[in-house]
């Protein structure tokens, strides 16, 4: 995208949004990586200029790009109900790629499940041909790799296009929607992890921090030595009394009843001050945005991804029975099909 360093991000995030042709935009934001392995979304109102190379703020004519990330801010639930299909590819993208890179914790099963709608989505029906020679999938593209550690490359590369091949009456779009359905029910959607540490004289030891449109989770470490976290304490925003940071130190304040007290305060130290801000500025957002929707939507029921972006849902059209069947429903669907055609 094209920028001048005095313009704003939000210039920059239109200029995305209108080239992308996307629709619900007010669910997405544009992130920037201040510290290695680590993202935060940016102020709309900053100037481009503070998340670029010094060389870029010269007027030097090859000056290097500064790099952006379009990613998904708050998670709806029921993802695959929006309307606009690039809406609907966009979280697509941005949930396989936390999938893929480890962030979601998921089982083989579902593993496979997604592999194999996401190869129908990028490649369309399975050909026999597709196999005869190199193999047409790189397993390391589509399967997470928790997963891939977990057995062997021959294995996926064997059972990934069988399941894949039951998809055959099963349009791109189709498997798109099929995709967001399962992975909008895996425990850890819609959430934002920060890795943290609290001080070794807590009752506790919290390794990691979520953040959800919902609530706040703290998260031990697992006993089992296969998942990165164990179950999570759940806070809710009406349980959080004040949030706040100082140096590498995220401090939450939170208001229950037990053993007589009122309140608690949770230190977690984080890997710098940087850190610290960020997970305080994202909790900060997802509050103001989750009062926003009580607001506007009252009843939790009615949530989704068209009450959380603003959009207006036209009337429903009728679904196509595909877009929820299971993988062995598709495939006995294909076989009725097939003694139709042959009558």
């Amino acid at each position: 995208i094209p920028a001048d360093k005095e313009d704003t991000v939000r210039d920059v995030f239109k200029a995305v949004i209108k080239r992308l042709a996307i629709e619900d935009s007010s669910l997405l934001g544009l992130m920037y990586s201040p510290v290695k392995g680590v993202w935060e979304f940016v102020s709309p109102d900053h100037k481009l200029k503070v998340y670029a190379p010094d060389k870029w703020k010269s007027d030097t004519p090859s000056s290097p790009a500064v790099n952006l990330r379009l990613a998904v801010k708050y998670y709806p639930p029921g993802p695959h109900k929006f309307i606009n299909p690039i809406s609907r590819l966009q979280f697509f993208l941005n949930i396989r790629n936390l999938i893929l890179d480890g962030t979601y914790q998921i089982s083989k099963e579902a593993a496979f499940d997604l592999a194999a709608l996401s190869l129908q989505a990028d490649l369309g029906n399975f050909y026999d041909k597709n196999v005869a020679g190199n193999q047409y999938f790189e397993p390391h593209n589509y399967v997470p790799p928790e997963v891939m550690s977990a057995v062997s490359y021959q294995y996926v590369s064997k059972e990934i296009p069988m399941l894949h091949s039951k998809l055959d009456d099963m349009s791109q779009n189709e498997a798109v929607i099929r995709y967001l359905q399962i992975a909008s029910q895996l425990p850890d959607y819609g959430i934002h992890f920060f890795e943290v540490k609290e001080p070794v004289n807590y009752e506790t030891e919290h390794t990691c921090i979520g953040i959800s449109l919902k609530a706040i989770l703290l998260y031990e470490k697992s006993e089992d030595v296969s998942m990165m976290r164990g179950s999570p304490m759940r806070i809710p925003w009406n349980k959080i009394m004040n949030l706040s940071y100082k140096n590498k130190t995220f401090i939450l304040d939170v208001s229950f009843v037990k053993k007589n007290k009122t309140q608690r305060r949770y230190n977690f130290v984080t890997e710098s001050t940087k850190v610290s801000r960020i997970v305080m500025t994202l909790c900060a957002d997802t509050h103001k945005f989750y009062l926003k929707l009580k607001t506007c939507c009252p009843r939790r029921s009615s949530w989704s991804p068209h009450s959380l972006s603003g959009t207006t849902r036209p009337p429903p059209a009728q679904s196509s029975p595909t877009t929820v069947l299971t993988l062995h429903q598709t495939e006995n669907m294909r076989a009725e099909k097939a003694t139709q055609r042959a009558r």
